[in-house]
């Protein structure tokens, strides 16, 4: 980026911002959890740079536009949105981009990738209740929150398990919007979560199943 008086050129060179403006911009996506790689992610960025030629993908994307076409309704439901299936699929980008279109009305949200509560949660309680308490509380609030790589937390715990289950549970009942992507099939799902959870999660969230390979590129 250029900076001249106070003002930078974006990447692609069409649009000139604040700079004070892009650095609040920055860090009010920082505090939803999203962070460098994923703060140039907006539908219309999106469909600029163009998708893979799956199908599978293409007809995901356009579900999840139509979601996010109508996402004062959805969140306003409590209506969520599972994006599930192989890894590499741009199931994280989709929810970000619903997300941000999200933030950019001036709503509050939260993206947090599974293992990170987890992990937070347990540091936070030992190290710092007030902001335990404070961090957990926004999860179980925040109007739209992205779980990012369900199933990537330690499912082998079953304190871990009870606190997901916890936290879904307490949004379901507040009617509050919940985003899942996870690389787990619906089997897979059923097998690591309690019925009673995924019974609450088909009620109010579309599944969309990415059966493609992964479609990152490999560096040369």
């Amino acid at each position: 980026m250029s900076e001249t008086n106070g003002q930078t050129k974006l990447p692609d060179g069409n649009k000139t911002v604040d700079i004070d403006d892009l650095r609040k911009q920055r860090e009010k996506l920082e505090y939803a959890g999203i962070f460098k790689r994923y703060q140039g992610v907006t539908v219309e960025a999106i469909e600029k740079r163009g998708l893979p030629s799956s199908k599978n993908i293409v007809n995901n994307w356009e579900q999840v536009k139509e979601y996010i076409a109508t996402l004062d309704f959805q969140v306003s439901h409590g209506y969520g949105l599972i994006l599930a299936g192989q890894y590499g699929t741009m199931k994280t980008t989709m929810a970000v981009a619903i997300l941000r279109k999200w933030l950019d009305t001036e709503h509050h949200g939260l993206l947090v990738p599974m293992c990170s509560v987890i992990d937070n949660l347990f540091t936070l309680r030992t190290t710092n209740r007030e902001e335990w308490a404070k961090y957990e509380s926004m999860l179980r609030s925040t109007s739209l929150l992205i779980l990012d790589d369900l199933g990537g937390e330690e499912t082998d715990k079953s304190w871990v398990l009870a606190k997901v289950d916890s936290i879904i549970t307490e949004r379901y009942n507040k009617m509050l919007s919940t985003i899942i992507t996870t690389n787990l099939t619906q089997e897979e799902l059923a097998g690591t979560y309690s019925g009673r959870i995924m019974d609450r999660l088909r009620n109010t969230s579309k599944y969309l199943g990415f059966n493609e390979k992964s479609q990152r590129r490999v560096m040369q």
